[in-house]
């Protein structure tokens, strides 16, 4: 096995629009840098054996991005457009590269693609004969389920200030898991190279008022695991939809801090449980589909349109969440494309019986289990927000509660039964491979 890590500081030089809330104007600083980093895996003899996975610390990618990164990085290195992800950590603390909430930091994205380039290549220089292993752990404390049920039958989201003696009960569970791939030197030093590490959450614990570029807690983790560790760290996100940290609770740097301690603590002490080898066969391959986009129905139109005309299109900053300002605009703009199909591209990776499966957008952490309790993989792990972001795919029994991302959804109902015949699909057909 031969494996290369590499990192490139993507912070901007100066103030930007930032993505994942809605605010009122761009940065005014930089709390920490933000990172783009990149390991490349190889089991076989030929560049195009080659496999590339890119972590960036930003909220958000869109399809025409990722694709214009990965043919530049296949020109320029020989590794496959489709053997190339791409996933955003989703903190809601940095650049806006699409421009969902608020508008995209054009300059800034201008010069993305050649600083991804840039690290893919440099990691790719870094290979060199490695061991890999992975291993699962579980960290309860930093994801809250986010969707909760009020006395008067409504979807309250954790962050509002509904009265907690009128919240019936959580809609769900959390998803614990902690994915966790270790990489050493394949000589009897076994120096650490990297740890590529995946849990589902919401990196939004500085909301909306905050208006400092950070990497928020996964960020944070990563950097407390090079200091401890060793190598370079490398977060990639879950099945997050209806993850989030406590809305309610520490929101502010120190919570950065606590939140990104006990992510790196569970994910210290997993890598303690995995014995890397360095004969493991890698195995790749990708699907590609497509969902039906969400139907606006006349009713939705035309309570959109009453809307506009009372806001005249303007839409207010909010710490979390959305307004129906922001609502009414969405509603008008998906039902122009609603009978426009959502392409879909999915790759599963497999090392020995752990399997990773790229989502490219924000799976309800229901779908994501559900797949990972089906797929014949020992262990597989969801890496979320990966070559797109689609927003996000809720259940079927979630679009009949409603609730804030139900409402901002760009997907059908459909979309739950689709993805999951499709992933594991290909998760079966990459386990015929052993």
């Amino acid at each position: 096995m031969q494996a290369g890590l590499a990192r490139v500081d993507i912070t901007p030089s100066g103030p930007v629009w930032m993505e994942g809330m809605l605010r009122a104007h761009q940065s005014t600083g930089v709390h920490d840098p933000i990172f783009a980093k990149a390991l490349v895996l190889s089991s076989g003899s030929q560049i195009s054996d080659a496999i590339v996975i890119v972590s960036m610390d930003l909220c958000t990618s869109s399809l025409s991005l990722c694709q214009e990164i990965r043919d530049l990085a296949a020109t320029q290195t020989g590794i496959p457009s489709d053997r190339i992800i791409l996933a955003v950590t989703h903190t809601h603390s940095g650049p806006a590269a699409v421009g969902k909430l608020n508008p995209r930091a054009d300059a800034y994205v201008k010069d993305l693609p050649a600083k991804i380039v840039a690290v893919i290549k440099k990691a790719l220089a870094a290979m060199a004969p490695a061991a890999v292993g992975c291993g699962s752990g579980r960290e309860e404390t930093i994801s809250h389920y986010r969707r909760l049920l009020a006395d008067d039958g409504h979807v309250v989201m954790n962050w509002e200030t509904w009265p907690a003696e009128r919240i019936v009960r959580t809609l769900g569970v959390i998803d614990p898991e902690v994915g966790v791939m270790k990489i050493v030197s394949a000589d009897a030093s076994a120096k650490p190279l990297g740890l590529l590490f995946n849990h589902a959450g919401h990196p939004n614990v500085m909301s909306g008022d905050n208006y400092l570029i950070a990497p928020d807690y996964p960020g944070r983790a990563e950097a407390l695991l090079e200091r401890e560790y060793g190598g370079t760290a490398m977060f990639v996100n879950g099945a997050q939809g209806t993850m989030d940290i406590d809305g309610l609770k520490d929101r502010d740097w120190a919570g950065v801090e606590r939140i990104g301690r006990a992510l790196a603590d569970a994910v210290i002490d997993t890598a303690k449980t995995i014995v890397p080898r360095s004969e493991s066969v890698l195995r790749v391959d990708t699907c590609r589909y497509a969902i039906p986009s969400r139907k606006i129905s006349a009713q939705e139109k035309t309570w959109a349109e009453a809307i506009i005309q009372q806001t005249g299109g303007v839409i207010k900053p909010v710490a979390d969440g959305v307004g129906d300002d922001y609502k009414a605009g969405l509603f008008l703009r998906l039902a122009k494309v609603q009978h426009q199909d959502i392409p879909m591209e999915q790759t599963c990776l497999a090392l020995d019986d752990y399997a990773c499966l790229s989502f490219p957008g924000e799976l309800f952490t229901e779908i994501g289990m559900r797949i990972k309790a089906e797929s014949p993989f020992r262990h597989t792990y969801i890496l979320g927000l990966a070559n797109d972001c689609i927003g996000y795919v809720p259940t079927r029994q979630a679009i009949r509660e409603g609730g804030y991302a139900v409402t901002t959804r760009t997907a059908d109902e459909s979309a739950e039964d689709i993805v999951v015949e499709q992933s594991l699909a290909l998760l079966r057909r990459v386990h015929g491979c052993l």
